[in-house]
């Protein structure tokens, strides 16, 4: 990530690269980006821009710079999403890659994991509830391990 903020275009081409590393899109992957592109505020026609390009093997640069903030609470939003669906391999790729990215420690996971346990028993039943509070203690294993195999 370097010193600078990252961009918003350039952070949805890697997410974009990142999930089609395996040469398919599924539907959890749409979900996935199409959430990330709302969370990023892209512009009509951006998100099929940075497609177009990503399928070519091309990365798109530039976009908006997403100020700290922003990243954590990106993350956090495309991870309840995650969780709330099923989540697949590929879906803890795009989180293990936004969290390497963002340069989210540990500290600001664990932040995050006791927000989202707040979220989500406010929103769902307690039989749901327990399900989605254990992938969420399982999740910084599972990301960790992701960042280690993949990048």
């Amino acid at each position: 990530m370097g010193d600078s903020a990252p961009r918003t275009l350039e952070v949805f081409s890697d997410c974009v690269t990142v999930m089609l590393k395996d040469g398919l899109l599924t539907r959890e992957e749409r979900r996935l980006i199409s959430a990330l592109s709302r969370n990023l505020n892209l512009k009509d026609g951006e998100p099929l821009q940075v497609y177009e390009k990503v399928k070519i093997g091309k990365k798109m640069d530039g976009g908006e710079l997403i100020s700290r903030e922003q990243q954590l609470k990106i993350y956090q939003s495309l991870f309840e999403i995650a969780l709330v669906g099923s989540l697949s391999k590929d879906e803890w790729r795009i989180l293990a890659f936004l969290r390497q990215e963002f340069g989210i420690g540990d500290l600001e996971h664990k932040k995050i994991e006791a927000e989202l346990k707040n979220n989500i028993k406010e929103r769902y039943e307690p039989k749901v509830v327990d399900t989605l509070i254990k992938t969420i203690e399982d999740s910084t294993n599972t990301i960790t391990k992701l960042i280690k195999r993949l990048f």
